[in-house]
């Protein structure tokens, strides 16, 4: 059973299914699920304010997209995250993402240029009031329009669903708190290799932003499982 910590579904434009799955990938998220435990359908549709039919749904299209594993006969379940799997998730990232930006560099228009300088700003202002989670928001942005750039909507959606896997390592070890100056030069070089329109050098600091985060997580989850004893992230 959760804690009624999941905001309720209320009138939207969005469909009730479409909710119910976005509020659950965001408990997954923060860790109002925790990986490894079973979903309560019941109490879920009762702390969403909703029927079992759409719950059921949006587990179904969780289960797709990795946040959730449906064992037949004995219900569903967060699904867990590991070392080995973060590492594979980063490793098919760097690859896509690196591929977008390489043929996003000369697409990038003024007003694409305009959009990432004023996105750098939010993010700065974003770290420096320890507000996290609209700096991921700006985060997301920054990085799509760029990908977005390339013109592939097959990589684009590649790439989104690998990337709302990754917020899971986001939320759960959020190891930027720390860092913010390093993440901001990052994200300087690859704005500097937007306005040069410089294939190779944006494909490679993308790469290189994404391999010093993998990084970061690594030691963050090695240290908490060194210090807690665990054996998995």
């Amino acid at each position: 059973m959760i804690e009624p910590r999941i905001k309720p579904i209320e009138d939207s434009r969005k469909t009730i299914a479409a909710l119910v799955q976005q509020r659950i990938r965001e408990a997954i998220l923060e860790g109002i699920l925790p990986g490894g435990s079973r979903i309560d359908q019941n109490q879920l549709a009762s702390d969403l304010n909703v029927s079992l039919v759409p719950v059921r749904e949006a587990l179904k299209k969780l289960e797709g997209e990795g946040f959730v594993q449906i064992i037949p006969r004995r219900g569903a379940f967060v699904s867990e995250t590991t070392l080995d799997d973060m590492e594979d998730l980063y490793f098919t990232r760097s690859l896509l993402e690196g591929q977008a930006a390489y043929h996003a560099a000369e697409n990038l228009t003024g007003d694409h240029l305009a959009q990432l300088d004023a996105l750098m700003r939010d993010m700065r202002d974003a770290l420096d009031t320890h507000d996290y989670h609209r700096f991921m928001d700006c985060n997301r942005q920054f990085h799509f329009i760029i990908y977005n750039a390339a013109g592939s909507k097959y990589l684009s959606n590649m790439i989104e669903g690998l990337w709302d896997l990754a917020e899971r390592y986001r939320y759960r070890y959020v190891f930027f708190k720390d860092q913010a100056a390093v993440i901001q030069d990052e994200h300087r070089q690859i704005l500097d290799a937007c306005h040069t329109h410089d294939k190779k050098q944006l494909r490679d600091t993308i790469i290189y932003h994404m391999n010093q985060t993998l990084q970061g997580v690594r030691g963050y989850i090695l240290s908490a499982n060194h210090h807690g004893g665990g054996t998995g992230a």
